[in-house]
């Protein structure tokens, strides 16, 4: 008897990389999984139904239960086949694991429309049509959402798309958890970075490297992106996610877990700082009298000017 026995995870993306790895631990600890993955390039397009039977292949040559989908997570209807599988076969929703995801990397003058609009299909639009349509059967007895946000969020040059939608799984985590937490379905984002993984294509390293090495932008903005030498595979990010669902981590709710090499860690939650008021409002005047500048300003370096910016 595991963790989780006889209860259901959905689990998106999950023929490959992170997804694999936690439909095994779910599966591990008694879930029966629905195995949802196109099995698609890691920029989208193609398509292979034997990359998500494999891992149920690989599930019930373990003893567990699960059964495979492959529809495209980029429309509403991906989503209504989803859940549509899982009560098809198992009767019920626990757990939702927003895994799916492509990445186009791209300077802004060289992304295209479609770039933009694929990348937020699936890693955002694609999350949501998930949630929109598994969320009435959560209610029924209460669960919990994991979903992949990515430290490309808090800015990756190259990578506007990527970075624009995987924000905006970490604002869409914050009102879901306000929305759904009355009826016990916790709702959380996890930022991770492991190796191997589906989205180690060489474009990504390139970026990375530009702007740490030439440009001298740490990946955060107080740390450099770093799992103090250390790079443990999927099957640490699947950990976080399953312990996510536990009844070990009930008081996190909204909240983001990032996860590098070795570290983990819970972000802060985002707060004001250098706070200045004006009882009668802004003017343009106002804002341009020395001390509100030297208040909202001094000592923070533009991190972000090049070697050859004037």
């Amino acid at each position: 008897m595991g963790q989780f026995s006889d209860r259901v995870a959905i689990i998106t993306g999950a023929g490959r990389g992170i997804g694999r790895d936690a439909a095994l631990l779910f599966a591990a600890e008694g879930a029966k999984v629905v195995v949802n993955d196109l099995g698609g390039g890691p920029q989208g397009g193609g398509a292979d139904p034997a990359v998500a039977q494999a891992v149920v292949d690989e599930i019930l040559a373990a003893g567990g239960t699960a059964v495979a989908e492959t529809s495209s997570m980029v429309s509403m209807a991906a989503g209504k086949a989803v859940v549509d599988c899982a009560m098809d076969h198992f009767g019920r929703i626990d757990f939702l694991i927003n895994n799916a995801g492509i990445i186009r990397p791209r300077r802004i003058t060289e992304m295209s429309e479609e770039d933009f609009d694929m990348v937020l299909a699936v890693n955002l639009k694609g999350y949501f049509a998930m949630v929109r349509a598994a969320a009435d059967y959560l209610k029924r007895q209460g669960g919990a959402i994991v979903s992949m946000s990515s430290p490309s969020g808090f800015g990756h040059l190259g990578m506007v798309n990527y970075s624009a939608a995987k924000e905006g799984v970490v604002g869409m985590t914050r009102s879901l958890a306000r929305e759904l937490g009355e009826f016990g379905i916790r709702c959380n984002a996890v930022r991770p970075m492991s190796h191997p993984t589906t989205m180690a294509i060489p474009e990504v390293f390139e970026t990375l490297a530009y702007s740490t090495e030439t440009l001298g932008i740490p990946g955060l903005s107080n740390q450099w992106l770093s799992g103090h030498g250390l790079m443990p595979g999927p099957h640490s990010v699947a950990a976080v996610i399953a312990w996510l669902c536990s009844p070990l981590s009930e008081n996190l709710n909204g909240r983001e877990v990032y996860i590098v090499g070795g570290q983990v860690a819970l972000v802060q939650e985002p707060e004001l700082i250098r706070s200045q008021f004006a009882a009668e409002g802004w003017t343009w005047d106002r804002l341009n009298e020395p001390e509100v500048t030297r208040a909202l300003t001094y000592d923070v370096r533009n991190r972000y000017r090049g070697p050859g910016a004037g």
